[in-house]
């Protein structure tokens, strides 16, 4: 969902700075708001698969992907003679995927800069989330990702400890340039949420909001823990994933309120958002923390207080009582005291708001093409 969301963020951007864009997929042309509406699609949610397909081995599904991206990227080309021939092409971008090459290629036939968006490096982040590859992990390090980094003219790094790995498998500093995950400000910008508090039964409640994918490393359970700690608080968590019920079972043991809305609409999210009086970004004790969340530049362009673990990625970025609250990773404890202030401070969460929402102008997707468009200048 967010490989989806992203990408409409990048296209829609280089829309109005540069004038069109066209994402090229597998399955067509489409624009920003095709791709922005796959993005919503609920099957796309880890928990719409079919039951027996938890009990696969980890291993055994992380062999039939890297397969199947093997075989993807090998059928899939893209016709230099597109809709962009006319055009005045700046880049060809395309987002890092295990083997895939055909930006690169479509770049070389058209004799323009290649760009390499990389959230992160994906052996790498499989790493981390304790997914390993017994026995090929180099072989699709060696031919599934360094062609790509060390081919493109420019690496876009979600963060700079992905930078750091790009450099690790042999891309050049002068070929990298840091761009976080954006937020469409505009869209984000009508966070009204008065008709979502009215429907979910919120008015009233101090509402702690999350929006993800109910993974394991999200560590909602962190979340539950210290809201059962804070009077008056309902948790209000937006999307879908394998974690969603034993998050909801959790919640119920430790009597926490909790409302979950499954998959929404990528255009109604600013309105959920809306609905929120505070914004989690977690993080557990000691656990890697390498991306840049969606979420976080949503909230920011939202308007949104929000509280954050103190991890590098994130307090690089925003200054902490200024943009954010910052609390250790983990710290059931901190995060409890945090929602209680601002739940009884009304001004610390407005003057929190109105930081995120100026904020939130570096962490737009405009910001990053601009970012790509000045790097490319200096290649």
């Amino acid at each position: 969902m967010a490989a989806w969301v992203s990408t409409a963020g990048w296209a829609g951007a280089v829309r109005r700075v540069l004038g069109d864009a066209w994402i090229v997929t597998g399955d067509g042309i489409m624009g920003p708001d095709q791709a922005r509406r796959s993005g919503s699609r609920p099957e796309l949610s880890a928990s719409a698969a079919p039951s027996w397909y938890r009990h696969v081995p980890t291993t055994l599904k992380t062999a039939v992907k890297d397969l199947r991206q093997w075989q993807r990227a090998r059928q899939f080309s893209v016709d230099p003679a597109g809709p962009w021939l006319d055009h005045d092409v700046a880049f060809v971008w395309q987002r890092h995927e295990l083997f895939h090459q055909a930006g690169l290629r479509l770049a070389r036939s058209l004799s323009v800069p290649s760009v390499l968006f990389v959230p992160a490096t994906l052996v790498w982040e499989s790493d981390q989330w304790g997914t390993t590859r017994p026995g090929w992990r180099g072989l699709v390090e060696r031919h599934g990702e360094i062609p790509a980094l060390c081919g493109a003219d420019l690496v876009a790094c979600g963060t700079e400890p992905v930078a750091e790995e790009a450099r690790r498998l042999g891309v050049e500093s002068d070929r990298i340039v840091v761009t976080p995950t954006g937020a469409d400000l505009d869209l984000f910008a009508q966070a009204d949420g008065a008709a979502v508090r009215r429907q979910l039964g919120l008015d009233g409640r101090f509402v702690v909001g999350w929006v993800g994918s109910f993974r394991p490393f999200h560590t909602l359970d962190i979340a539950v823990s210290a809201a059962a700690r804070v009077e008056g608080a309902t948790l209000l968590l937006v999307g879908d994933g394998p974690e969603r019920v034993p998050i909801e079972t959790l919640a119920r043991r430790a009597g926490v309120e909790i409302v979950t809305t499954g998959t929404v609409p990528h255009t109604e999210l600013p309105a959920y958002l809306g609905a929120m009086d505070v914004g989690l970004v977690l993080a557990g004790r000691g656990q890697a923390f390498h991306y840049s969340p969606l979420k976080l530049a949503e909230y920011l362009a939202a308007g949104l207080p929000v509280v954050v673990p103190d991890v590098a990625p994130i307090v690089e970025r925003l200054a902490p009582e200024v943009d954010a609250v910052v609390v250790p990773p983990g710290d059931i404890n901190g995060l409890a005291g945090a929602l209680v202030r601002l739940r009884d401070d009304l001004e610390l969460r407005k003057k929190l708001g109105a930081n995120a929402s100026a904020a939130a102008m570096q962490w737009s997707w405009d910001r990053q093409v601009e970012r790509v468009l000045a790097a490319l200048e200096r290649t």
